[in-house]
């Protein structure tokens, strides 16, 4: 059905329709994890409390070290489909991860499901201090 839903909306209003709703999908789903983590403090704080908020959604998140890295490890994908329609789902998640993270670290993608991995995984390295 959301596969559908987003046929008709392309259909319908084209890329820039489809556009539209990533980008309100994206700007409710921004405050919702902002105002979560708000009383985080600290890298590692934030990334614990978002791979719980991402586990609640269904994405069976969990955070592993690696080094003096972080894996965000997502070993399922409630989306997927909507996500294989439309690429934008993944590409504003990862825009979002990536201003969770701010200047006290990089994140980068390791492993996507939409490019045949078993999951997503994704790399934060702490900023140098």
């Amino acid at each position: 059905m959301t596969v559908q839903l987003l046929g008709s909306i392309r259909q319908l209003f084209g890329e820039a329709g489809l556009d539209k709703l990533i980008d309100q999908r994206s700007v409710e789903t921004r405050a919702n994890y902002l105002a979560a983590l708000k009383p985080m403090k600290g890298l590692k704080a934030r990334l614990t409390k978002l791979a719980e908020i991402r586990s609640a959604e269904g994405y069976m998140a969990e955070l592993q070290k690696d080094g003096r890295d972080w894996l965000l490890l997502e070993n399922h994908c409630p989306i997927c489909a909507a996500a294989r329609t439309c690429q934008g789902f993944c590409r504003a998640e990862l825009q979002l991860f990536a201003e969770i993270v701010g200047d006290e670290g990089v994140i980068v993608r390791e492993e996507h499901v939409l490019a045949g991995a078993r999951r997503c995984a994704y790399r934060i390295t702490p900023a140098a201090k």
